[in-house]
């Protein structure tokens, strides 16, 4: 049973889904012959029950929300699970899904119902959801990284690297390699050698030399 607006609203406050603020989560989205796709997507709450999710057209998970249904945004705090879902090709490894498309290594999974999209940009559809079930996995609370923080943000910044390189955006390319570079000096300065984050932003870099834009 879908849970109640107020119940909703209550419990995206406490997970700290501020009004017009980017999240970044994994989401887990299901293609017409039932295959899961698990993808880095950031989310926006616009109001106290709506999420937005902001896709890339060339995208597999604009390809299963364009089909309405389900998906499910799995709100994780391990870099590694970034860049696995990111870049599939790249990474086999990949994480486990569980019952109602929730990852098993989430701390909290939110199953949403696609309500419509709208055009975003050239590049980008806007799809707005609604929560029917938040399920609250982990409840002990884990120290602050940067060097975490910043290893998602790269990953972040490296997918769009490679969506804007194939369009032909140097320009764009350019100022989010900036970017990228920030976030791969600040985890190597914080973090040990043997940390995930620092594994992540290693392995980040070799890959896009492999395509050809180095640092």
């Amino acid at each position: 049973m879908p849970m109640n607006g107020a119940t909703i609203t209550e419990m995206l406050d406490e997970l700290g889904f501020t009004r017009n603020s980017i999240v970044e989560t994994i989401l887990v989205t299901s293609s017409n012959d039932g295959s899961l796709n698990p993808a880095p997507m950031g989310v926006i709450r616009l109001d106290d029950e709506i999420l937005e999710i902001r896709a890339f057209k060339t995208s597999k998970t604009h390809v299963n929300l364009s089909n309405g249904g389900q998906a499910s945004i799995n709100i994780v705090n391990n870099p590694m699970l970034f860049l696995a879902t990111a870049f599939k090709d790249e990474i086999k490894a990949q994480p486990n899904i569980c019952e109602e498309m929730s990852l098993e290594e989430a701390e909290v999974s939110i199953l949403v119902e696609v309500l419509e999209r709208k055009e975003h940009s050239d590049l980008q559809v806007s799809y707005m959801t609604r929560p029917l079930k938040i399920d609250i996995k982990r409840r002990r609370p884990l120290v602050f990284s940067r060097g975490r923080a910043r290893a998602v943000e790269a990953v972040i910044h490296a997918t769009r690297i490679k969506v804007f390189k194939a369009e032909g955006l140097s320009k764009d390319v350019d100022a989010l390699k900036t970017r990228f570079d920030r976030c791969i000096n600040t985890v190597k300065h914080v973090s040990s050698a043997d940390s995930e984050e620092y594994m992540v932003v290693e392995k980040l870099v070799s890959m896009m030399e492999g395509w050809g834009t180095k640092r």
